[in-house]
């Protein structure tokens, strides 16, 4: 027997198998990620422009079925356009899929002039104004229903606070006075919805939406925390809307999502630390 034979008879098989399994899996997930195309997604996040009311903060909206408005969003539609996205994902529960598609046929073929079922909204909304319009001028024949709505209970929020920390309050009403706010509203009223678009997917603005939810988990007590888990409401949500973009989601896809730009502090993030995903800036294509 010669030294290697004897030095591998010495060795306990069954005690290196698990290093084996994990040096082989180390060495061939590298080669499965170069084999599969990233998947990118652009986020846009939106105002409800149909003032549904149904936000802690709501705008108002100008009327966007006027000729100066349409005109706007079909300026939006061209600067998405160029993303050449392959799927579209909008803020409609996926229970509602069925009905979702039914709608989006309806429209494509000149039938529909408006809808309101279920949580869906008027002609007015970034749904029917953006997503089906830009579907439809790419030729898509399906649009994706992606949100998986819980209720956020801003109210238990705000009682706390009134009780315990009216300094919330306080902050609360500064921030919906703030310049943030009045920046969106001021470009709603006197700017275009490009101008709105451009303000409310920098960076900056991201940030600042993220904002009254850090302040308020401070809203606790030795017995309960009403901010974090009100909080960890909306972040939940968040991350199953998140599981359901990537149900959806194939190698080499451009998908363009779009929700509520609340949303944005919580999607994003996901969407830059996915292995899986190229996120691609929304600010690369509203110039």
């Amino acid at each position: 027997m010669n030294p290697m034979q004897k030095f591998l008879s010495d060795i306990d098989i069954t005690k290196l198998l698990p290093f084996l399994i994990l040096l082989f899996t180390v060495s061939v997930m590298p080669m499965q990620a170069q084999d599969q195309e990233p998947i990118k997604v652009l986020f846009l996040g939106t105002t409800h422009l149909d003032n549904p009311g149904r936000d802690a903060i709501n705008m108002k909206v100008p009327d966007v079925l006027t000729d100066e408005k349409q005109e706007e969003l079909k300026e939006i539609r061209d600067a998405l356009a160029d993303f050449n996205p392959n799927k579209v994902a909008l803020e409609v529960q996926m229970k509602h899929q069925s009905a979702f598609d039914s709608l989006y046929q309806e429209f494509r073929a000149g039938k529909l002039d408006t809808f309101s079922t279920g949580d869906f909204v008027s002609k007015r909304s970034e749904q029917f104004q953006i997503g089906f319009k830009l579907a439809n001028r790419l030729n898509h024949d399906h649009l994706y229903a992606v949100d998986h709505y819980i209720p956020m209970k801003m109210g238990k929020v705000m009682e706390f606070a009134k009780e315990h920390e009216p300094e919330f309050l306080e902050y609360f009403e500064r921030y919906q006075n703030g310049h943030h706010i009045s920046t969106q509203d001021s470009l709603l009223q006197n700017g275009t919805l490009l101008e709105l678009y451009q303000y409310m997917n920098t960076e900056e603005s991201v940030k600042k939406y993220h904002e009254p939810y850090v302040r308020s988990l401070s809203l606790a007590d030795d017995s309960s925390f009403v901010g974090a888990d009100v909080t960890a409401d909306y972040h939940r949500r968040n991350l199953r809307i998140f599981a359901n973009l990537m149900k959806i989601a194939e190698p080499g896809d451009r998908i363009f999502i779009m929700f509520g730009a609340g949303h944005s502090p919580f999607i994003r993030p996901l969407l830059k630390d996915s292995p899986r995903i190229e996120f691609v800036d929304p600010m690369d294509y509203l110039k």
